[in-house]
């Protein structure tokens, strides 16, 4: 497959099979996130691997604690962006978030479950953590979520299913105290990782992209 058609093919996968990928194919996924760019070559990330039981403690703790976390953050103040971006950044979410739910209620599918599958890995059988450390002009951040994008596109070639779970960063002070981390990790992400049901319409949700011009600018 060519390149450009791999990144398009990565999608987010919402429903998966119980079987375990092997240890080997997530090794080698994870040395394609280890060759990711990175400012300075400090290589500033970890990978935690969760499945069974670890997994399924971490998920009882986002459930537990997602409310409150996220009652947290809305209460920091708001990034300065014109009130225009602001609002067009805002009606491309309400647009696609549109959409995706029309899909779903043409499909049947129970809308709730599905959102609760955002704090449960969707189901999958692994679930893997991107981790960095604190870092004052945000390099190790960066880095980390380069790791990340090159873990989503080696998973894809290899036949795996990901999904990108951001309640692990908003819930991440309960997860490092649930799960004995060391406190001075940042929980960059997290990616629930499996075999996607290939016939299943929760991974068949319409995706699209704004044309390219739309937001590029030549100086």
């Amino acid at each position: 497959m060519d390149f450009i058609d791999l990144i398009k093919e990565r999608k987010s996968i919402r429903h998966f099979t119980a079987e375990l990928p092997p240890r080997e194919v997530i090794l080698e996924c994870l040395e394609a996130a280890s060759w990711a760019p990175n400012p300075t070559s400090q290589q500033p990330w970890k990978f935690i691997i969760l499945s069974g039981e670890s997994l399924k403690k971490m998920c009882r703790v986002i459930a537990d604690n997602f409310a409150k976390a996220a009652a947290e953050l809305a209460k920091q103040p708001a990034p300065a962006v014109s009130d225009g971006m602001a609002q067009e950044l805002k009606a491309r979410k309400d647009r696609s978030f549109s959409e995706m739910l029309s899909f779903l209620k043409e499909k049947g599918a129970d809308i709730q479950t599905i959102g609760a599958g955002n704090f449960a890995f969707h189901h999958a059988p692994m679930g893997i953590m991107f981790v960095t450390y604190p870092c004052k002009n945000q390099n190790y951040l960066k880095a980390a979520v380069a790791a990340m994008e090159n873990f989503l596109l080696a998973a894809t070639a290899r036949g795996l299913g990901t999904c990108w779970i951001n309640a692990v960063s908003i819930c991440q002070e309960s997860i490092k105290k649930g799960l004995d981390l060391e406190p001075d990790l940042i929980l960059v992400d997290g990616v629930a990782v499996g075999y996607p049901v290939k016939d299943s319409s929760l991974n068949q949700i319409p995706r699209h992209r704004l044309p390219v011009e739309e937001v590029t600018e030549f100086l």
